[in-house]
């Protein structure tokens, strides 16, 4: 019963509904004038100039810290000779390898950590920046107001480009 009810108020209701109509009607524009919009346009340019800076540089900097030097050979066999005072059999082996690896790596380091002696130097590097210059203010076309007149009242229409006509859409409700 109540789907029977809720059928009729439908029906009912779709027979009552107002029905609309649109029209549509092309209107000749009467005039199109420019919008125009100002900018300001800057010419870059870049402006550079030498600065001095210091650097520190080590007295040893010339000195290779990655060749093997006296020291380090002596601390290797140095490393041999206390690890063969260390193990017994193969155990003996691996300590001679390992205490002239860790010998020649002591005295290597020993080597390139006494670089307390240095000096600055003063040298010089190119910096540049971009600078703006002749700002000058343009005129562009922002878009176009087409002015045209409809039922006697007159009316505006923004638009990119300017129109010769325009749609207009009339809406008829019955």
């Amino acid at each position: 019963m109540k789907k029977l009810i809720i059928l009729i108020v439908l029906f009912t209701s779709l027979l009552f509904a107002n029905k609309t109509q649109n029209l549509y009607d092309f209107i000749d524009v009467d005039y199109s004038e420019a919008i125009y919009k100002y900018i300001t346009v800057k010419e870059p340019i870049q402006e550079c100039y030498e600065q001095e800076y210091k650097q520190r540089v080590d007295i040893n900097s010339s000195y290779d810290n990655n060749s093997i030097g006296l020291d380090t050979i002596i601390g290797a066999t140095a490393g041999v000779v206390i690890g063969n005072q260390i193990g017994k059999g193969n155990g003996n082996t691996a300590a001679k390898i390992v205490g002239g690896l860790l010998g020649g790596k002591i005295a290597n380091e020993i080597r390139g950590s006494n670089s307390d002696d240095y000096y600055y130097e003063t040298k010089t590097r190119t910096k540049c920046v971009t600078k703006y210059i002749n700002a000058t203010r343009k005129k562009i076309i922002q878009g176009y107001k087409n002015h045209f007149t409809y039922d006697g009242i007159k009316y505006v229409k923004v638009t990119k480009k300017p129109q010769e006509q325009i749609k207009v859409t009339k809406i008829i409700s019955y």
